[in-house]
């Protein structure tokens, strides 16, 4: 049976997701979705789908099985609550919601529903060189640090706090939380500023399991660059690095990094696409879910207020907000 699915958000991530999608065996992306005419036109024309200004529309579109939303961050609230009220499935892309108490409330909607509904964008889960490092982390022993380094190519515009924790951070305390298999209890953040732009962010976080994290942060560098590694009680696991050839020219040696996180994280978004449509078959969340989403958010609000204070901050237990 071919899933149909619509996308909304049709920008650089709407379009990766619509690509994904197209190659996958009968999964169909029947209408595309975007504020801007002509982007939801260009979108839709990869497919070979409609296209529409109208977002809730289909966020709710009867003849759907499942939509992504790939719209603008302050929108995904309200339109995955929409969507699960409608009985669609969702892949929604990171962040769950812009605040954790509207994060919250579709965590409640989704509880509302009955069943799992939702899929966060946090792929990482889904990219080899991570997956490695948790398969190696097995044989280990217990965990004692993550050191994960994240390093953007963005010299085109001055980002503010929350969105640097919330579209790019975020991303980081989500992998803490998968590789150590526990959460967040405090967190400490400092931020090194010129001017205006954020140029660099160092978070320190304890875990439950008595481990702790630090995440390192560079805004405008020299290529878009992730870095991990684990220190366990037994010995370490460090990430191996994109496959790419050493190339020897003119007295020098050269190894390609990329600029961007498409070209870095390719194969994890195709593994999603094709992870995410196969748990639609069979009512399933087989990624990160809504409550992911919201614990991810909780700490990005803790590391804002801590940035802002200069003071540790604690986080309570997620099940105490009804999650």
């Amino acid at each position: 049976m071919s899933l149909r699915i619509g996308v909304i958000g049709a920008g650089g991530m709407g379009r990766e997701h619509i690509r994904n999608l197209s190659a996958l065996e009968d999964v169909e992306v029947a209408v595309v979705a975007d504020a801007v005419e002509a982007a939801a036109v260009a979108g839709a024309q990869i497919a070979g789908a409609k296209s529409t200004i109208d977002s809730i529309a289909v966020a709710t579109q009867e003849g759907l099985d499942a939509v992504v939303i790939a719209s603008p961050d302050d929108t995904h609230a309200e339109l995955t609550i929409a969507a699960i009220r409608a009985g669609k499935k969702v892949l929604c892309e990171k962040p769950l919601a812009v605040t954790v108490e509207d994060a919250l409330a579709v965590v409640h909607a989704e509880q509302a529903a009955g069943q799992p509904m939702v899929q966060v964008g946090l792929m990482r889960v889904y990219d080899p060189a991570h997956q490695q490092v948790q398969s190696a982390m097995l044989e280990l022993g217990p965990l004692h640090h993550l050191r994960l380094v994240h390093r953007n190519t963005n010299f085109d515009w001055e980002r503010p706090l929350d969105v640097v924790f919330s579209q790019s951070l975020i991303h980081d305390i989500h992998t803490a939380r998968w590789l150590s298999g526990s959460e967040f209890v405090t967190v400490v953040a400092q931020v090194v500023r010129t001017g205006a732009r954020i140029n660099y962010v160092n978070l320190l976080g304890q875990l439950q399991n008595g481990a702790t994290v630090t995440v390192e942060f560079a805004e405008a560098t020299y290529g878009y660059d992730v870095e991990i590694e684990a220190t366990c009680e037994e010995g370490m696991a460090i990430a191996a690095q994109p496959a790419h050839p050493v190339v020897r020219r003119d007295g020098a040696s050269h190894r390609h990094i990329g600029d961007d996180w498409f070209g870095r994280f390719t194969e994890a978004y195709r593994i999603e696409a094709a992870e995410w449509t196969a748990g639609v078959r069979v009512a399933q969340v087989r990624g990160p879910g809504s409550a992911d989403g919201l614990a991810a958010q909780r700490v990005v609000a803790a590391a804002i207020e801590s940035a802002e204070s200069g003071a540790r901050v604690a986080l309570a237990p997620q099940h105490e907000l009804g999650a």
